[in-house]
């Protein structure tokens, strides 16, 4: 074993400089995103949640050695209409205000980024393939910048679903099919993109969770209920017309029927119905019968905490038939023939909680692992943060239409700052654990893990503390705040470079 990790050693080093050297496509023009099999989401209604607020839950997964860039842009009023860059030819002009966001970027990407805005409006979304092949577009339509102007302009989240909705009429979406969710402080909504211009949105029951792998999960629609549903007129007419629903053979409209593309794979090798059928039988506390027929939601077993989430998140099947190495004792459980919930492919996850009782600027909490979250820790966030620690990530917080898109796409200031980043250290700690994961799982238990629950215990101290201090001097408890957080990505960057060096032999 020693000789192993010292032949190993070299390797995990050039990690911390090199990780994500090899992944990155270079140039302005937008790569073309995954189409199935990538990103998981929960969201939790707030009348579900253990602490009264909307939750959202998120793994993002994406190809590649993708850097995770965390920013916050300021809000901007240019004082004159503006155009963004919608990246195949056409530009959308805006009033040229903007409000400001935090920023989960998946650097190079154009389906990969999650943001929050300052009126507590959060977007992420999941690929959701559908059977629709006909690009209908305007000036090549709109993908990336669809979820930025949401992050831009909407002020709840309703209005978020209603911003899309008329996005995507106006320019027709360019990918096959994507599910968006988007919450604020008092709603969860799930928006079901089709390539084209058909949309369809469905509003989570307060007292309920859903679970969104990577295939459709609306299924009957109501337009007679706009407090649950929006989205196009002629949803429905649209699938008859191209012989996606019969309504006299099949029953009433089901959206996923209609407009998921078909799979012909049995259950348990299509990674979308297990993993959907494992998030579902986590929250409601049963086992579901694994198929391809599920609930757009559920009434939780119990009222939903952050620390269950982070666990949904982390897993791999675990103590079920479908855990493929009894344990970790037959290698990664990252790489076997089931498509686990935390995965390969896995480059960051987030809990955030949306409002409850907390007052500013810790309305907005927010659990952020800066990787594959079974080999790092969730990280203590709040859009509150006036500035971010150092390691967070890189570029300007001033909002400009034309540098942020082209900084977005390109590679060069990538390559520039990832030897600084904290996701550098974080993908070079998870690539020694990929190498050697039973043991290494033991040691990030007894080494690292520790941290996150020593967040998780002291964060109702720190809050109440906080709330009182902001009553009187906001500007020493925005200073609290953040050498709060700024210690905390501290001390988890130097707990992951001592494993480093431990794994490394050094």
């Amino acid at each position: 074993m020693k000789n192993r990790i010292i032949a190993l050693s070299s390797i995990f080093c050039a990690l911390v400089l090199l990780a994500l050297a090899s992944g990155v496509p270079s140039g302005v023009p937008v790569p073309a995103g995954p189409e199935d099999g990538e990103c998981f989401t929960v969201l939790v209604g707030k009348n579900a949640s253990a602490d009264g607020s909307v939750v959202v839950a998120h793994n993002e997964d994406d190809r590649g050695d993708i850097v995770v860039n965390l920013r916050k842009i300021a809000p901007r009023d240019y004082g004159a209409p503006q155009k963004a860059d919608l990246g195949k030819g056409g530009f959308h002009e805006t009033d040229g205000k903007t409000a400001g966001f935090l920023w989960i970027e998946a650097t190079t990407q154009e389906f990969a980024d999650s943001f929050i805005n300052e009126h507590g409006v959060l977007i992420t979304s999941d690929s959701c393939p559908s059977r629709v092949s006909a690009e209908d577009y305007t000036d090549g339509g709109i993908g990336w910048m669809l979820r930025r102007l949401v992050a831009e302009k909407a002020t709840s989240a309703r209005d978020a679903v209603r911003i899309a909705g008329e996005l995507v009429e106006k320019y027709g979406y360019r990918a096959s099919g994507r599910t968006y969710s988007i919450a604020d402080k008092n709603e969860a909504w799930l928006l079901a993109l089709l390539r084209g211009r058909r949309w369809c949105a469905q509003r989570v029951p307060d007292d309920e969770v859903a679970v969104i792998p990577n295939h459709f999960t609306i299924r009957a629609i109501r337009p007679d209920d706009p407090d649950h549903f929006m989205g196009s007129r002629d949803i429905v007419e649209y699938a008859k017309t191209n012989g996606w629903c019969d309504e006299a053979k099949d029953g009433p409209f089901d959206f996923k029927k209609a407009f998921e593309r078909p799979s012909t794979r049995d259950p348990a090798a299509d990674g979308n119905a297990l993993r959907h059928w494992r998030g579902l039988s986590l929250i409601a506390g049963k086992t579901w019968e694994l198929g391809r027929d599920y609930p757009f939601s559920v009434k939780p077993a119990k009222k939903v905490t952050a620390e269950a989430l982070m666990a949904i998140l982390r897993d791999h099947y675990e103590g079920t038939e479908y855990d493929a190495t009894d344990g970790y004792k037959t290698g990664t459980p990252n790489r076997t023939k089931f498509r686990t919930i935390c995965t390969s492919s896995t480059i960051n996850a987030f809990v955030v909680s949306l409002g409850a009782k907390r007052p500013e600027p810790l309305s907005v909490a927010i659990w952020l692992a800066m990787g594959k979250p079974d080999t790092t820790v969730f990280l203590p966030l709040y859009y509150g943060v006036g500035s971010l620690p150092a390691g967070a990530g890189f570029g300007p917080d001033t909002h400009d239409y034309g540098i942020l898109y082209k900084q977005h796409f390109e590679d060069a200031e990538v390559k520039a700052a990832k030897d600084n980043l904290l996701n550098t250290k974080v993908l070079a700690l998870e690539r020694a654990a990929e190498a050697d994961y039973g043991p290494m799982h033991e040691t990030l238990e007894k080494e690292l893990f520790p941290t996150e629950k020593a967040f998780i215990a002291a964060r109702p101290k720190f809050e109440k503390e906080l709330a009182a201090l902001y009553a009187k001097d906001k500007a020493k408890a925005q200073k609290k705040l953040d050498e709060y957080i700024a210690a905390a990505f501290t001390k988890v960057s130097q707990l992951t470079e001592k494993l480093l060096a431990k794994t490394s032999g050094q």
